[in-house]
């Protein structure tokens, strides 16, 4: 799938982007099911 995704062949839809030290808060958006995407952590 990782050489799909660097093709550019798929594209998931990428809702929030959270850096890790918010880790919480990305994982309390993941949980309310309120978005439509991914929620990334990002280093």
């Amino acid at each position: 799938m990782c050489d799909l995704l660097a093709k550019g062949a798929i594209n998931p839809p990428i809702a929030a982007r959270f850096p890790l030290a918010e880790a919480s808060a990305a994982m309390t958006l993941a949980e309310s099911r309120t978005v439509q995407g991914k929620v990334v952590l990002l280093p």
